[in-house]
């Protein structure tokens, strides 16, 4: 039985007097699978309205930001499950969660997170 414990994910760690046993490898692997992962990424804008970005899992949050082809400005938004990031006093929609991924959306400059030919970069919390 391991006799130490790391500090952060409380996973087995063992000494050389411990007996190793087979069930605290998969609880330490079952502590790992639902630890949270970062994941980064970029996509070019299609100037579509609205666009689906697949990460294969549902974020816990997601930043995104753009930069318009003319470099003259960076925008994007941090966003949530229920907590879309938005624009201006209209609360335009900038960035929402959805299962398995997230939704950019594509207004008048400076919500750029769907412009044409545009890059956008964006890290999630899954």
């Amino acid at each position: 039985m391991s006799s130490q414990k790391t500090e952060h994910y409380q996973l087995h760690q063992w000494q050389p007097q411990d007996e190793v046993r087979r069930t605290e490898f998969n609880e330490n692997f079952q502590l790992l699978d639902g630890a949270v992962r970062l994941v980064c990424g970029a996509y070019k804008g299609d100037g579509e309205a609205t666009r689906f970005i697949d990460l294969g899992a549902t974020p816990r949050a997601v930043w995104v930001t753009g930069i318009n082809n003319d470099e003259s400005g960076v925008n994007g938004g941090l966003a949530f499950p229920g907590i879309p990031s938005t624009y201006g006093a209209y609360a335009l929609k900038v960035v929402t969660v959805e299962e398995g991924g997230f939704n950019v959306y594509f207004h008048s400059s400076p919500n750029i997170t769907s412009n044409s030919g545009g890059t956008h970069h964006y890290i999630a919390l899954i």
